[in-house]
């Protein structure tokens, strides 16, 4: 509580002061170096979740691009998150979009990013998760690629090494992903993904529509379930950022996440959950209990916050967890 308090009236203050990934950047020095006890915390029993048949302490995780580079996620574990998705992961060294990439809309309690997959490559973030071997259980690694062969690459070297992968193949800032979108091309990844490893999969689908939908939008993601329900130990990320426009972007347009998505979030959810019974995790502007417990009631297997944990402070996950435990949700 007391640390809450002093993010939200303090920390936030200060880190808002600074361009948005200069205050990442001094967020994740301050993880590498701040000792565990910091962020302590203590799972209940009522908050475990089964994810692929395996147990998690919470359902409750951070989503792919806080932790690109691996150099945090044992500090966000021992913040209460129940699991989290490392990356997303590319072969070689890039850097990604040229700046400015990172815009805060404060009022909306959200972000725009047109980052497109900065990464340190995944030698060496390999060499930061072979680190964390005791929280291995609780590790997505997120990978991507230009082509199917890149992305098996990737699950090939971080195969052994983590819980599950995530396969990105909806970021809308790169613009080689965009010929992944269908049936087909899921199903080639999902079964080449399978010739090699048989731990979760999640495929993170993209957020193509805004309310009100068109019923073209939801024919997309009926055919895409309808594929990866074929396989097992498969399910799916619903969804990623929503595509905008902006032109204090460098390159005029990004993904936007926070607040303003989670109605369509919790839209999709209510429409595929009835007609699939895959493990299906929530993304996209979840901040606190009260819609947590609305996408748990709804069928989601568990939920990833980003944005929120920005916004909110480091007690988000610690918060949502003990009013679980009170709600008997999860029993």
């Amino acid at each position: 509580m007391f640390l809450d308090l002093v993010y939200k009236y303090l920390i936030r203050k200060i880190l808002f002061l600074f361009p948005p990934e200069v205050a990442h950047v001094l967020v994740e020095n301050f993880l590498l170096f701040a000792p565990k006890f910091l962020f302590r915390n203590k799972f209940h029993e009522s908050t475990k979740t089964t994810l692929f048949g395996e147990t998690l302490p919470s359902p409750i995780g951070i989503a792919a691009g806080l932790d690109k580079n691996c150099k945090s996620s044992d500090k966000y574990l021992n913040m209460g998150f129940g699991f989290s998705v490392i990356g997303t992961v590319m072969k070689k060294p890039r850097e990604g979009n040229p700046k400015p990439r990172l815009i805060r809309l404060v009022n909306e309690k959200s972000l725009i990013n047109s980052l497109s997959f900065p990464s340190d490559g995944s030698e060496i973030i390999l060499k930061r998760l072979k680190k964390l071997k005791n929280v291995k259980d609780r590790i997505f690694v997120s990978v991507s690629g230009s082509n199917e062969d890149e992305i098996m690459e990737n699950i090939t070297y971080f195969n052994g090494y983590c819980f599950g992968f995530e396969i990105n193949i909806s970021s809308p800032n790169t613009k080689d992903l965009k010929k992944f979108i269908n049936p087909q091309s899921i199903n080639s990844i999902i079964s080449k993904t399978r010739n090699l490893t048989d731990v979760p999969v999640l495929i993170k689908l993209p957020r193509i529509f805004d309310l009100p939908v068109r019923l073209d939008d939801l024919v997309v993601y009926e055919d895409i379930l309808r594929v990866v329900s074929m396989y097992k130990k498969t399910g799916v990320v619903i969804a990623n950022t929503r595509p905008v426009n902006d032109n204090r972007l460098k390159v005029g347009s990004g993904g936007k996440s926070g607040k303003p998505l989670f109605d369509t979030t919790l839209f999709l959810l209510n429409h595929l959950r009835p007609k699939f019974h895959i493990p299906i995790i929530c993304s996209g502007g979840v901040s606190n209990f009260d819609e947590v417990k609305k996408l748990l009631e709804s069928g989601a297997d568990a939920i990833q916050i980003y944005t929120g944990l920005i916004y909110e402070g480091p007690g988000i996950a610690r918060k949502i967890n003990t009013e679980l435990k009170n709600s008997k949700l999860l029993n």
